[in-house]
């Protein structure tokens, strides 16, 4: 999941990711694998043959000496380029009529060059490899046989200098003719050498092995190439499903909501067919006991009851980041679930521009929570019983005030809240969308925790602004309720099991010692 600053995906995130866009990846991973095996099938075979050439050491000439020095790499890469220069293509050219290609590659770290060609003809394949390595040699030799003409025409011309007559006469004119005489030999001396083993030491190359025709072919690689294309596939998955997945903004799963919001999901509800007609209010803890959806609901009160273990929780806000997202069906069947369960509930109905809790409950927003906070009504005469649903108490909206959002900044709302946790064990309040109004956000700060609702249809930028809202606000968000889903998916993990009590806790009957009892409608002394 992601950080709540949304830094990026966590790796949980990407495996998340990658589950919800699994059949993607398989997808496009076969299409890659079958596309690269029909590929090569429908290949023909290819031969490959390789001449090989050794580099020798390049003769060089120092005044009219043959010098030998040693083979270095720079030597091999040189002689490599040439064997695949435009020279040699084009002997290849006037030997076969074209020039087809060849790789020259130095054969690891020795002085030999190796010279490949591919053909569908074995023979084909061996016949250019051989073209290109003879090429090569006689153009080497060439330009052997050049350096040595220049090399033996200096050696005359040395020669032919110091047999010019001694200039003058006398006693150094016959002294310094033995001296001459001398030099003369030995320059015929290296001439004859260079015209009879010149060319052995200035060829740069010889062949080390002929291309014979290959038994086998070398290509197409049917595993590699079914392993390339199933690994471009995957990545060619991997990719249309990041930008899929960000360019859709609807919750289409545990994970997408966890990493929207940063909070965990307690319950995803199943969708019902009773909700489809949105002006009739439908509970399912009361009119279908025993649907998915009321399992559900029993997870998330077993889920509330743990965490009630773990600390003073007697006000919850629930609410979602817009309308029309089942918080007051939520609210509605959580309250009626707790109440079974033998805890006093009261449910508060803390929408004051648009209040439907009354109608969830079958009673009239009449007299209520605006009648209080502007001082006409106290809360425990404001407060009353549902019918038929032992343990379950209504604080309906009363008439709309000109201005909701004053009255719950005021003192009296933080005293009202204080009341309701006094003289009941849970106190659920139905608050506004967090994001069109601020009234969720000021109920949070007077409640002990809060409840978000979201449906698949909810945009993940709004749940994360929604929850961004509450954050800011310092409120104790315990986590998401994903409501309405057709199709769950990634619902896994540990969750409490619907309808388990948590240890320790035992059926409420009566109130706790210490609380206030007079004035709740409808209760027995």
């Amino acid at each position: 999941m992601t950080s709540a600053s949304g830094d990026g995906l966590a790796p949980s995130g990407y495996l998340a990711l990658f589950r919800r866009r699994g059949r993607w990846l398989a997808a496009l991973g076969l299409i890659g694998l079958a596309g690269s095996i029909a590929g090569t099938l429908a290949q023909r075979a290819v031969y490959t043959a390789t001449a090989q050439v050794l580099v020798q050491a390049p003769g060089g000439f120092a005044g009219i000496t043959v010098l030998r020095e040693p083979v270095t790499p720079a030597d091999v890469q040189t002689e490599a380029q040439l064997a695949a220069g435009p020279s040699v293509r084009a002997a290849v050219r006037r030997q076969l009529g074209e020039v087809p290609p060849a790789a020259v590659a130095e054969v690891g770290q020795t002085s030999i060059i190796a010279i490949s060609a591919s053909s569908p003809s074995p023979r084909r394949a061996a016949i250019i490899a051989n073209a290109y390595a003879g090429a090569y040699l006689r153009y080497s030799q060439d330009a052997a046989t050049i350096r040595l003409v220049r090399a033996e025409a200096a050696l005359r011309a040395e020669i032919a200098s110091i047999q010019r007559p001694v200039s003058g006469s006398g006693r150094a004119a016959r002294t310094g003719l033995p001296a001459v005489v001398d030099q003369e030999a030995v320059l015929r001396e290296q001439l004859a050498e260079l015209e009879t083993s010149g060319v052995v030491y200035a060829s740069p190359a010889e062949l080390a092995a002929g291309a014979t025709v290959p038994t086998g072919p070398t290509g197409p690689n049917l595993p590699r190439n079914a392993v390339l294309g199933l690994v471009a596939g995957l990545l060619i998955g991997a990719g249309a499903a990041f930008v899929r997945d960000s360019l859709e903004d609807s919750l289409v799963s545990r994970e997408v909501v966890e990493q929207a919001a940063g909070f965990p999901v307690l319950a995803v509800v199943p969708r019902i067919a009773a909700w489809r007609d949105r002006g009739r209010p439908f509970v399912a803890a009361a009119g279908d006991p025993a649907s998915p959806a009321t399992e559900s609901y029993r997870g998330l009160r077993t889920a509330l009851q743990f965490a009630r273990q773990e600390r003073d929780l007697r006000a919850v806000v629930i609410t979602s980041p817009a309308a029309g997202e089942g918080k007051t069906t939520t609210l509605a069947n959580l309250g009626l679930l707790f109440a079974q369960a033998g805890t006093r509930v009261v449910v508060v109905s803390g929408d004051l521009r648009r209040p439907r809790i009354g109608a969830f409950l079958g009673e009239a927003e009449r007299a209520g929570r605006s009648t209080v906070l502007t001082g006409q009504t106290p809360v425990l005469e404001a407060v009353r019983p549902v019918p038929g649903q032992a343990g379950l108490w209504l604080l309906p909206a009363g008439p709309t005030p000109d201005r909701p959002a004053e009255l719950l900044a005021s003192a009296g709302a933080g005293r009202m809240i204080a009341e309701l946790r006094a003289a009941f064990d849970l106190v659920l309040i139905d608050a506004p969308p967090v994001l069109p109004v601020t009234d969720a956000v000021l109920l949070a700060g007077l409640a002990d925790a809060v409840l978000l609702v979201a449906t698949g249809r909810t945009r993940r930028h709004d749940l994360g602004r929604a929850a961004d809202e509450l954050r800011r606000a310092r409120a104790s968000v315990l986590g998401i309720v994903l409501n309405e889903v057709a199709r769950v998916r990634d619902t896994g993990g540990s969750r409490p099991r619907p309808g388990a009590r948590p240890p320790g806790e035992t059926v409420r009957s009566q109130r706790p010692t210490g609380r206030p009892t007079a004035g709740v409608p409808g209760e027995s002394r």
